[in-house]
């Protein structure tokens, strides 16, 4: 059926499913109504809208009193209903929603819809009762705009880092699928590193670090395989020099960020990025190891190589804080994932699925692609 393309949407604090059914059903002008409450919201809608070069209408509606909102049913239904329309009934409370149905019915040409999100579909009341399922529409910018966030920075997932990160795929290979086995060495090596880049910006970088101990066995196929890598040098004892600053952060832990983007690369989801930076327009700085855009879903990954369970109140602050920044980011259609070089305890898990944060930890993170297709497919 040909719907029509001005849509009508009411303006929340989920507005994903006021966008999705504008792109998916090409609308070329929407009119937002927002209460006093939503008016911030209705801006972020209409940038998210804009950005797709849909025209935006604002119409302020009035909620505070029964009285007044079928007083503002009525003139939104007289002002706009002079055509036929799309009404997106997916926002608002149930009195704002039933009086505007209700008058909205005087409309030339009327199709109501609600976007059932959680289940991917479209469910049509008019002019008949249908479904249609939605299609993979939306991008990370989609998510970002539409929740307040402007992209401040995108990842570096072509150029030069990504070469690099190409060049040392064996070795970021082995660290991630061997992590369980190597984690007391990978834990070593992020000390060293983080003390190697723990002078600036007082002094200079101190590349030339000594292990404790003369590795050995696995441990030292990890520093032969780096070596040849040209990411540090070693002595074949205890002495191995840092070749720079981006190899001390491969080690401190930009290795597990990189064993993410090619997990990612190789599944091609929608959208993608690994190092993104958004801000809102507070100038709110978020940091995003890795996002994932896929079926209108987000999913935010979180790379960890230091150790928990040391500091309860900070390991529960840091899980609660993952949850938030997702929920932040992309609203109910978002889950957070934390990889996890070190082993994670039983009370930081419990934390964890308190708050809907998924984990794979240690041995576990060679599963993420499992993890990732199941996400992908719904699961």
């Amino acid at each position: 059926m040909n719907r029509p393309t001005f849509h009508v949407c009411i303006a929340t604090g989920q507005n994903l499913a006021n966008l999705i059914p504008a792109l998916q059903l090409g609308a070329r002008r929407v009119a937002i109504l927002e209460t006093p409450a939503m008016k911030a919201s209705a801006q972020n809608l209409k940038t998210a809208l804009a950005a797709h070069g849909i025209e935006v209408e604002r119409h302020l509606f009035d909620d505070s009193t029964p009285e007044r909102i079928l007083t503002s049913a009525d003139e939104i239904a007289t002002t706009l209903g002079e055509r036929a329309l799309v009404f997106n009934v997916t926002g608002g409370h149930k009195l704002m929603t039933l009086a505007l149905s209700e008058k909205m019915r005087l409309a030339d040409e009327l199709h109501l819809l609600y976007c059932e999100t959680r289940h991917d579909r479209l469910d049509w009341l008019a002019p008949q009762a249908e479904t249609e399922p939605l299609d993979n529409l939306l991008k990370l910018e989609d998510f970002l705009l539409t929740q307040g966030y402007r992209i401040n920075r995108r990842g570096e997932r072509d150029g030069y880092w990504a070469q690099d990160a190409q060049q040392r795929e064996t070795l970021t290979q082995k660290l991630g699928d061997e992590a369980d086995k190597l984690a007391r060495f990978l834990g070593t090596l992020n000390r060293l590193a983080d003390r190697c880049l723990s002078n600036e910006p007082a002094g200079p970088y101190q590349f030339e670090q000594e292990l404790e101990f003369t590795p050995g066995g696995r441990n030292a196929e990890v520093l032969e395989l780096a070596q040849r890598h040209g990411l540090l040098s070693w002595d074949g004892d205890t002495r191995l020099v840092f070749r720079n600053e981006a190899a001390a952060r491969y080690f401190r832990g930009g290795w597990l960020e990189e064993y993410a983007w090619i997990k990612l690369r190789g599944l091609r989801p929608h959208d993608w990025s690994v190092n993104l930076e958004s801000k809102t327009l507070n100038q709110t700085l978020n940091e995003y190891d890795a996002l994932v855009a896929h079926r209108n879903r987000l999913l935010l990954i979180e790379c960890k190589t230091t150790r928990f369970g040391r500091d309860g109140l900070k390991d529960a602050s840091y899980i609660y804080k993952l949850a938030q920044l997702a929920q932040q980011t992309g609203g109910i259609m978002a889950r957070s994932l934390l990889l996890s070089a070190r082993p994670v305890s039983d009370e930081v898990r419990q934390r964890a699925r308190d708050s809907q944060v998924d984990i794979l930890a240690g041995e576990a993170i060679k599963t993420l692609p499992d993890y990732l297709r199941k996400w992908m497919n719904g699961q």
